[in-house]
């Protein structure tokens, strides 16, 4: 996986990258579009678009414990919005990527994939998948 530390310099196809491995995560733990959808209001709860970021991370575990599934996903994601936060972005940033899980999350939701591991699956291998099926 892509050191989450160096997110600063991050291109799109890592950002990509990163977002496939959640949204594979979140399938494999059976999380729903919604959950994703309700993380991303999480980000307007406060005013500071900076803050937002914390509050999300705090919602994410809150969502896990709550629904008792999804720990790994929201780790995963508590985790990159921790390091968002950390080098200087804010909601905007947070909920665009947000977005590319929730996109990448629904092209998977009703299809069934072969056997992948959500740690090192690439945005490009779930794009062949996503290809052959049809």
């Amino acid at each position: 996986m892509v050191a989450m530390s160096t997110i600063s310099s991050y291109s799109y196809k890592e950002l990509l990258d990163i977002a496939t491995k959640i949204a594979v995560q979140a399938k494999n733990e059976y999380l729903t579009k919604s959950q994703i959808e309700n993380l991303i209001g999480s980000l307007y709860m406060v005013d500071d678009p900076r803050d937002a970021l914390l509050i999300a991370q705090l919602f994410s575990h809150r969502q896990a414990a709550r629904l008792e599934k999804g720990f790994r996903t929201m780790s995963k994601i508590s985790k990159i919005l921790n390091d968002m936060y950390n080098t200087g972005k804010d909601r905007i940033f947070a909920s665009q990527f947000l977005g590319l899980v929730k996109w990448i999350y629904e092209c998977i939701e009703e299809r069934r994939l072969p056997k992948v591991n959500a740690e090192t699956i690439t945005f490009d291998e779930l794009m062949k998948i996503l290809r052959e099926e049809h």
